[in-house]
């Protein structure tokens, strides 16, 4: 029997939460997996237990409520993890409170996935879908056309769909790292670990589905997106090679990003297609990010809450 445990972390998104916890209520998972639900709440006031609450008793699925009252994204991670532990659970799986599984049989994907590459991570991706009123050409940029496939190993994961098995976990504990708490990047620090430390991740198809807000689809949002990525880029590296090395491989990285970037507005402006234009900028503002955090700057990420 495969103890698995799936992780939400939310943040005064109490709608969007049910949302989720409806649809992983559903999935038909096999005999030999044994799930449990995880909710962390990153709010002290606990703005979403009454959601939690309402549903503990909708299904077979066993549902449980935790507080973070330390305000970051990175204190409830490792709130996940160290619960994840204390349940003697074999897989922690994440997954935001804007998703839900596309399929019923999303985690018997991810679980028997990790069994059949004999691998400790396993992802897929995200299909985004607008709120009303989300203009096209966001939803089109925000996570572009997917580059993998079914069974190629890659590099970069995120914790928008991810299993992690419990021999990861417990060797790289604590799992994410308090420099990022309101920057964003820790999941990209925390990948970039755990190839360090011989991890192996493999991509799969078992997407989710993400809801992206009205209130996001905006040219400044997309441009300081791109700068914090690039911020969290060049401070995961400086904090896990040596600076010469970062160094190189960030203002290299800084330049073809540049040329990309200017490639993508160019021809955005030329064929009047505003997702080009934008993602132009988005690499662009990407290039000075990887840059700016040579010099120490940050960018907070989470100072606004999207959603509901």
């Amino acid at each position: 029997m495969k103890n698995v445990v799936i992780a939400v972390i939310t943040c005064r998104r109490p709608e969007w939460l049910g949302r989720l916890l409806d649809g992983l209520l559903a999935l038909k998972c096999d005999e030999d997996i044994n799930p449990r639900i995880l909710v962390v709440d990153n709010d002290a006031s606990e703005s979403s237990k009454d959601v939690v609450i309402s549903r503990q008793q909708d299904g077979a699925i066993p549902v449980s409520y935790d507080v973070e009252k330390q305000q970051g994204i990175v204190f409830a991670r490792n709130r996940c993890v160290e619960l994840f532990h204390q349940m003697n659970g074999d897989y922690l799986v994440f997954i935001d409170d804007d998703e839900w599984p596309q399929q019923p049989d999303w985690l018997n994907r991810l679980v028997s996935a990790a069994g059949e590459f004999n691998v400790d991570v396993v992802t897929s991706h995200v299909i985004s879908v607008g709120e009303p009123g989300t203009p096209e050409w966001a939803v089109d940029l925000i996570y572009g056309k997917n580059p993998y496939t079914h069974g190629q190993f890659i590099d970069v994961f995120y914790t928008n769909n991810l299993l992690l098995s419990r021999r990861m976990t417990e060797a790289l504990t604590p799992c994410f790292d308090a420099r990022f708490a309101m920057t964003g990047a820790s999941d990209y620090h925390f990948a970039l670990r755990a190839k360090q430390a011989g991890y192996q991740c493999v991509y799969i198809d078992a997407p989710v589905v993400e809801e992206f807000p009205a209130s996001r689809a905006s040219v400044k949002w997309f441009c300081r997106r791109g700068f914090r990525s690039g911020i969290g880029y060049t401070r995961s590296h400086v904090f896990e090679e040596s600076y010469k090395t970062a160094l190189l491989r960030c203002v290299a990285l800084s330049g073809v990003r540049v040329l990309r970037g200017l490639a993508k507005l160019i021809t955005g402006v030329v064929t009047n297609n505003k997702t080009t234009r934008v993602d132009g900028l988005f690499r662009l503002c990407s290039a000075a990010g990887t840059i700016a955090g040579l010099f120490g700057i940050q960018h907070e990420e989470y100072k606004v809450i999207h959603g509901k």
